[in-house]
C-alpha cells in the first residue's frame, strides 16, 4: 500500500459526505438504475477509478487478527490431514507436491482471481501466505504425521 500526505484531506472529505462504513467502486452506475448495460460503463472507460474500503472506527486488533488467521491456518491444514489420512504414508516429495499443489489452487480461487479485477501490490504476499503454512504442514505430514516406514518402502 501507497502513503500519500493527502490523507488527512482525503478522509476528512470523505467523514464530510457522511461514507456509510463499507467497500466502494469509485465510479460506478447507479445500482437503482433500470436495465443497466455496458454502454453505462462506458463513460468510465479510461479514467481513474478506486476500490474503497471505508471504516468509521480504526481498531489497534493486529494482533488478534494475526492470532485469527494463525489458528484458520491451521485448522484448515488439521483438516486437510484428515483427507491425506485417507491416501496412507506419503514420501516427502508426494506431501510436497499436494501441499504445493492445494496451495496454488487456493492462491488462484480467491487472492488472485480478485487481484485480476482489482489489482493490487501485494499480491506476491498473498502468494506466499498461501505457500509458506502449506509447505511447512507438508513437512510435518511426511515426517511425523504420516511418513512411510522402511517396511513400507521396502515394499514400493
Amino acid at each position: 500500500m501507497q502513503y500519500t500526505d493527502k490523507q488527512d484531506t482525503v478522509l476528512a472529505f470523505m467523514q464530510s459526505v457522511g461514507l456509510k462504513e463499507g467497500e466502494y467502486l469509485i465510479p460506478q452506475v447507479d445500482p437503482s438504475k433500470p436495465n443497466i448495460s455496458m454502454k453505462d460503463w462506458e463513460q468510465y472507460f479510461g479514467k481513474p477509478w478506486m476500490f474503497v474500503r471505508y471504516y468509521e472506527n480504526r481498531s489497534n486488533g493486529m494482533a488478534m487478527s494475526m492470532v485469527r488467521g494463525f489458528i484458520t491456518d491451521w485448522i484448515f491444514g488439521l483438516i486437510l490431514l484428515m483427507f491425506l489420512g485417507v491416501i496412507g504414508p506419503v514420501t516427502l516429495k508426494k506431501s510436497f507436491a499436494i501441499h504445493f499443489g492445494l496451495a496454488l489452487m487456493m492462491f488462484i480461487m480467491v487472492p488472485y482471481t480478485n487481484h485480476i479485477w482489482y489489482p493490487k501490490a501485494d499480491i506476491f504476499a498473498s502468494l506466499l501466505d498461501c505457500v509458506v503454512p502449506m509447505l511447512i504442514i507438508a513437512l510435518l505430514n511426511a515426517k511425523y504425521w504420516h511418513p512411510i516406514s522402511a517396511s513400507t518402502e521396502q515394499t514400493l
